[in-house]
């Protein structure tokens, strides 16, 4: 049997907030204060701890360390959001 290739993907789905360690807590709560106040894309990471210290480490570096133009960050995060047809 073929898969429907025009239904959406099974959500892979979230983290419990109640389930996270004090650092990831802490975390998720600087996202809120410094970022966004959704949570979806942290608390899907999450299921990974490691995957998500990654990800934010990256995000620590393009935002806060990085020699890169903050103009030329934000036409990347641009670019990346339309491409992915995501609000952010």
């Amino acid at each position: 049997m073929t898969p429907d290739r025009l239904s959406p993907p099974s959500p892979i789905g979230k983290a419990e907030q109640a389930q996270l360690d004090d650092g990831l807590r802490r975390l998720l709560s600087a996202w809120s204060e410094n970022a966004y106040h959704d949570h979806t894309m942290l608390l899907t990471l999450a299921r990974r701890p490691g995957m998500l210290r990654a990800a934010m480490g990256f995000v620590r570096y393009m935002y806060g360390e990085s020699l890169i133009e903050p103009a030329l960050v934000e036409m990347v995060r641009i670019k990346t959001a339309w491409n992915n047809r995501c609000r952010h």
